[in-house]
């Protein structure tokens, strides 16, 4: 038994103590002020209790870093063109522009560099804006269902899909924008019920993202109404036009890759 306890001491003596240091700075100051030592005296003030309660003045631990100044060298989605002087948090500016150098600090050098157009890009490089491609991949990952009378005669037309886009919170403000097939869609048809077709969406002019559609027959009479069908969207596309079936597979294999 006296053995085991002696190892164990040894065991114990063998570990060193880990000294982590790390860079703080808190501003104190003396709640009681302590008395000057006078001139020409050779007793110095006498420290009491009170002396040593101190108020505390300012905690850069806690205190809220200001944002700092990056100029962008590549376009980031959500953020900025490449030469665009943007404002972000420190943390963020270290771990995703910094380091992966996609940005450099915005110092009087960098900055009349960005002046001589070393940082800048040619506009037709520019997407239209900081969101256009984050909403072109948007579009293009989701399954927009268009529902149809199932009554009433009809043929698909532009305005269609912008109600379409409308109910999935997404607004087109003008049909100009909108591309549907040439071949016309008409019904009802129930032979067309769940297939899909293709539709472009140009955002700003510029962007063109292609939209799969999804035929659904919706009638007002409860009796007539077709049985909802849950997530119709993971199922494989049906073509309406069979051109359109590699485009069709190629975006539910990039929405599958992003998932």
């Amino acid at each position: 038994m006296d053995g085991i306890v002696k190892n164990s001491f040894k065991l114990l003596s063998a570990q060193k103590t880990i000294y982590q240091f790390s860079r703080s700075l808190v501003i104190l100051e003396r709640r009681n002020p302590v008395q000057l030592q006078k001139k020409n005296s050779k007793q110095k003030p006498v420290l009491k209790g009170r002396h040593f309660v101190y108020d505390v003045v300012e905690n850069l631990d806690i205190k809220k870093k200001e944002n700092i100044d990056v100029i962008l060298t590549s376009f980031i989605e959500g953020l900025g063109h490449k030469g665009e002087i943007v404002s972000v948090k420190p943390s963020f500016a270290y771990d995703h522009l910094l380091l992966p150098q996609l940005a450099v600090y915005a110092s009087p050098e960098n900055i009349e560099n960005m002046k001589n157009n070393l940082y800048v890009a040619r506009d037709e490089e520019k997407p239209s804006s900081i969101y256009s491609l984050k909403t072109m991949k948007y579009l293009q990952n989701m399954v927009l269902g268009v529902c149809m009378n199932k009554d009433e005669p009809w043929t698909i037309e532009k305005w269609h899909i912008r109600v379409a886009l409308r109910k999935m919170n997404i607004h087109v403000l003008n049909d100009d924008c909108i591309e549907i097939p040439k071949k016309p869609i008409s019904g009802p048809n129930l032979t067309l019920e769940g297939k899909s077709f293709i539709s472009y969406v140009t955002i700003n002019k510029k962007e063109r993202a292609a939209i799969q559609c999804r035929v659904h027959h919706w009638s007002t009479k409860l009796a007539d109404r077709l049985p909802y069908q849950e997530f119709f969207y993971l199922d494989s596309p049906d073509p309406i036009f069979p051109e359109e079936k590699e485009l069709l597979e190629s975006l539910r294999a990039n929405k599958k890759a992003k998932a």
